[in-house]
């Protein structure tokens, strides 16, 4: 691992390009509780790009549109990424002590770089800002906003702020990948090697792997950015991974954020019509036939449709939402972490096929 690369590694922003950033942002603020601090103005606005910046806890969401006028077209790179995507995670930026540095570093590790060190001002002061490769259409930023006393970054001006005052999300847990076969070791060590974070975990090819897929699990030496990365097993018997990835190629399928009582932020978000995806009643099934769960009140987690993974006292909570716009390839993931759990539910992927095969054979019944 590359321990000089980063000190620590601090998630600076999400960036999402999508069609209609303003009613994404809205529906941020309204159904999970982010807060608007800052919107496009100035120059973007010029470029025909409209922009807006949510906060909830340590996450910081950038949603982002482009459209055309009568004279100006769209931005040119925001339309190119929205006709093959839709709606999806452009960019991911960690803060850096001097993006130059972290760049030169990264560059020749192999890095491959999409934007150049880049320093822009305002009567707030000075950001830097540079870029390199993720996957077919995504990208890892490098940011410095130390010399910075603004709201975001040059271009946004401070947002008249709505939204609620209780924050439900507090961190980005982990971000999950697809990738196509043969991609996931060389993404792998990609990461390890322009950003310094390394293989922890990995579901390889066998005979008792019977997810369909291949699973790499990166993470920084802090444990402050991971990386989950799935792989089709085969492309002869069509995964779920396999299916995404014909219709919308590789990149960033879901963010998990991290919420501290997750029972009752589902209890909340479904009042807000929040929609999620089911989980089936063979799942519970499978987990009252297991002794280790004999302490663990699956009566709530069934109501409210939650999976959990647990290694001895410790376990991890999740439950998985719609996606957020009409493609049906990206979308949020909620965790909790309880007594230090610190693992990934790999076994979670095997119990979960099984419930399935379960309420299938239980239809082929009826």
């Amino acid at each position: 691992m590359n321990n000089d690369l980063f000190k620590e590694y601090l998630l600076d922003y999400v960036e999402i390009y999508t069609p209609m950033a303003k009613a994404l942002a809205y529906w941020h603020t309204q159904a999970l509780g982010f807060t608007l601090v800052a919107t496009s103005g100035g120059e973007m606005e010029k470029q025909n790009i409209s922009s807006y910046v949510l906060v909830s806890g340590w996450i910081r969401l950038v949603l982002t549109s482009t459209y055309p006028t009568l004279r100006p077209a769209a931005n040119p790179e925001i339309a190119s990424f929205l006709a093959r995507n839709y709606s999806g995670i452009k960019r991911i930026a960690l803060r850096a002590d001097s993006v130059g540095d972290l760049f030169e570093k990264s560059v020749a590790n192999g890095a491959i770089p999409t934007k150049l060190p880049l320093v822009t001002e305002d009567e707030s002061g000075s950001f830097e800002e540079a870029s390199i490769k993720l996957f077919d259409d995504c990208e890892i930023s490098f940011t410095d906003r130390s010399s910075y006393q603004g709201i975001f970054k040059p271009g946004y001006k401070v947002a008249r702020g709505h939204g609620l005052q209780k924050s439900l999300l507090f961190s980005v847990d982990h971000i999950a990948t697809h990738t196509r076969i043969n991609e996931i070791a060389y993404w792998t060590k990609y990461l390890s090697n322009t950003i310094g974070i390394d293989l922890v975990q990995s579901i390889p090819k066998s005979d008792e792997n019977r997810t369909g897929m291949i699973l790499n699990i990166s993470q920084s030496f802090d444990r402050k950015l991971t990386v989950v990365m799935a792989e089709p097993e085969t492309y002869k018997r069509k995964s779920n991974v396999q299916q995404d990835l014909e219709i919308f190629g590789p990149g960033i399928h879901h963010l998990a954020f991290a919420t501290s009582d997750l029972p009752e932020t589902i209890r909340i978000l479904n009042e807000r019509n929040v929609e999620f995806m089911d989980v089936p009643d063979s799942y519970y099934e499978l987990l009252r036939k297991n002794e280790d769960f004999e302490d663990v009140d699956l009566d709530t987690l069934q109501r409210w449709g939650i999976i959990i993974d647990k290694e001895e006292d410790s376990y991890l909570l999740q439950k998985f939402m719609k996606p957020i716009s009409d493609r049906s390839y990206f979308f949020y993931e909620l965790v909790q972490r309880v007594n230090g759990y610190d693992g990934f539910a790999l076994k979670n992927i095997t119990m979960l096929r099984k419930a399935a095969e379960m309420e299938m054979a239980k239809s082929e019944r009826v």
